[in-house]
C-alpha cells in the first residue's frame, strides 16, 4: 500500500528509573525521557539532507552528522528558527520520571529497561497516526500508510515493539486496554513499514533529534556543566508543535506525562508548558 507519510522518531534523555536526579541533585538517571517525531508528507521525504544542510547554513559545522546536544549555544536557536520554517508537523512527548522512581511493572520481565521508551512511543503514534489520518483524503483512508523510522538506541529490542503494536491492536478489539483515552488509528499502520536505523545514516532522524533536545532542553535541570534549564529553543518550534483549534497544542502537539499537577516542578520548569498552553488551574492538584 502507498505510504503518504513518515514520521522520523528520535530521543533525549535515558530510560533509567532506580535513581532519578533532583533538582539539587545531579546524581542519577536524567529526570526527563523525551521523544519527538517529526512528520513529513512523502514528496518532502526526499527533502532531508537538503533540510538539515539548510538548517546549519548560518554557521560552519566540523561534523558528518547534527545532534542538538552537541552544538554550541549560539548555534542551538539558529537551527531552531530554521527548522520552524520546514513543511512538516512536530509531535513530542515528555515524561517525568520522578513519580515513578524505582517502580517496576510485574507483569514484564525484569531485566526489560525499555518499557518506558515504548509506553511513551505508542502515546506519540496515537497523536502522530491521528494527524495523518485526518489528513488523508476520505476516499484514500485505510489504504494510504504512514512509514515510521525509530533512531537506534542501545538496549532496545525492536522485536519487542512491533510485539507490543500487535499485542495493543488485539486488545482494541477485545476492550482489554488498560489506557483507552486515545488509541492509534490503526488504519494509518502497516506493520512492514517500522524500521530502525542509524541517527548518522538518516538526515530526517537528526531533524526530529533537534526537536527532542530542544524540549528535553526545556526542561532537564544539571545537564552535565549546565545547571538551568532553558526553553528558548523549544519556543522556537512553536509553529512546527501540531495544534487543534485554536492553538491547542498541550495534550496534542505536546504531551507531558504525568498531569502538570503530579510534577512538582520548579517555575522555571514551568515554563516551557506555560508557554504551550498551560493555565493556572493545571498545575492544581484536582479535588
Amino acid at each position: 500500500m502507498p505510504v503518504t507519510f513518515v514520521a522520523y522518531i528520535d530521543e533525549s534523555g535515558d530510560t533509567g528509573l532506580d535513581l532519578v536526579k533532583k533538582p539539587d541533585d545531579p546524581r542519577g538517571a536524567t529526570e526527563w525521557l523525551v521523544l519527538s517525531a517529526l512528520v513529513v508528507k512523502i514528496e518532502h521525504d526526499s527533502k532531508m539532507v537538503a533540510w538539515t544542510n539548510d538548517v546549519q547554513a548560518d554557521f560552519t559545522s566540523k561534523r558528518a552528522d547534527l545532534h542538538f546536544n552537541q552544538l554550541l549555544a549560539f548555534k542551538k536557536p539558529l537551527v531552531c528558527s530554521a527548522l520552524a520554517k520546514k513543511d512538516c508537523k512536530a509531535f513530542v512527548v515528555m515524561s517525568n520520571k520522578k513519580n515513578i522512581e524505582q517502580y517496576r511493572n510485574h507483569k514484564l520481565d525484569p531485566s526489560n529497561k525499555a518499557w518506558i521508551y515504548w509506553f511513551l512511543a505508542r502515546l506519540l503514534l496515537e497523536r502522530v497516526t491521528e494527524y495523518c489520518h485526518t489528513q488523508t483524503p476520505l476516499e484514500r483512508r485505510g489504504k494510504d500508510k504512514l512509514r515510521i523510522i525509530f533512531s537506534r538506541r542501545g538496549g532496545l529490542t525492536y522485536q519487542d515493539f512491533a510485539d507490543y503494536l500487535w499485542k495493543l491492536y488485539w486488545q482494541r478489539d477485545t476492550n482489554e486496554l488498560v489506557l483507552n483515552y486515545r488509541q492509534i488509528t490503526w488504519p494509518m499502520i502497516d506493520h512492514d513499514e517500522i524500521f530502525v536505523h542509524d541517527h548518522s545514516k538518516f538526515a530526517g532522524l537528526q531533524l526530529a533529534d533537534v526537536v527532542a533536545g530542544a524540549f528535553y532542553q526545556a526542561v532537564e535541570q544539571n545537564r552535565g556543566a549546565v545547571v538551568a534549564c532553558d526553553p528558548s529553543c523549544a519556543k522556537l518550534l512553536k509553529p512546527l508543535i501540531h495544534f487543534k483549534g485554536f492553538g491547542w497544542r498541550l495534550g496534542n502537539g505536546l504531551k507531558p506525562m504525568p498531569a502538570l499537577h503530579e510534577m512538582n516542578l520548579v517555575d522555571a520548569q514551568k515554563e516551557l508548558f506555560n508557554f504551550y498552553g498551560a493555565k493556572e488551574r493545571d498545575w492544581k492538584k484536582k479535588e
